[in-house]
């Protein structure tokens, strides 16, 4: 990785606690290093596995140095294998959108428009009973979904955090049956013409849940993935 990415304010990097033989399990190409931590290269982005046992540790963003609204960054680590993003044996191909938590939406988005980056969007929602919403930031070519209180409904000073990651797969169906029982049952999601399945982390000890989606389709049904 060392250089600049081409994109504004790419997210290059996110770092999980992670063991690399859990995603190694799960069917991504973990490239392990000789300390025994490990690195998963997805579209223009790794997941970096330390190991720890804990979950979210940091993140970087390309010509972002400081925290954003608590969200820590981290140097990446260097590249050790090819360039490029390797195939994964689970048919992933991309990240689709991070998922990040907050207790004060408007905090949280005003530090990442502070960082320069740009809400492109909203959505109305709920979240565990109450109004919420979702703001879509884009960081080079990975959409940050911030979800949090409805405007005016704060509920915490906590900092955010990453709860979750979105990642793209070639054929849904295909992914299906190499994870098997490891994969819940798809269903239709909120964009039209997409089907989204709930990756059972837990039970193959990853920290952070992962949703895989079939390949976006614009509106002339030709997919983009």
């Amino acid at each position: 990785m060392g250089t600049a990415s081409p994109r504004p304010h790419q997210l290059l990097a996110v770092r999980l606690g992670d063991e690399p033989a859990a995603w190694t399990a799960a069917g991504f190409t973990v490239t392990t290093r000789e300390d025994g931590t490990g690195t998963v290269r997805i579209g223009s982005m790794d997941v970096e596995l330390t190991g720890s046992g804990g979950g979210f540790e940091g993140w970087a963003l390309d010509g972002v140095d400081g925290a954003v609204d608590g969200l820590g960054p981290v140097d990446p680590w260097p590249a050790t294998g090819p360039a490029g993003s390797p195939a994964h044996a689970n048919g992933v191909v991309r990240i689709d959108h991070v998922v990040l938590l907050t207790g004060d939406t408007a905090r949280t988005v005003a530090a990442l428009e502070v960082a320069g980056l740009e809400a492109r969007g909203t959505r109305q929602t709920r979240a565990g009973g109450a109004p919420a919403v979702q703001v879509f930031v884009w960081a080079g070519d990975v959409i940050l979904e911030v979800v949090g209180p409805a405007a005016g409904g704060a509920t915490d000073d906590g900092p955010a955090t990453v709860m979750g990651m979105a990642l793209a797969v070639d054929d849904l169906g295909a992914t299906a049956s190499f994870l098997g029982p490891l994969l819940g049952t798809p269903r239709d999601a909120v964009q039209p013409g997409r089907q989204v399945a709930t990756l059972r982390h837990t039970e193959l000890g990853m920290r952070l849940p992962l949703l895989l989606m079939s390949p976006h389709v614009p509106s002339d049904g030709t997919s983009t993935d």
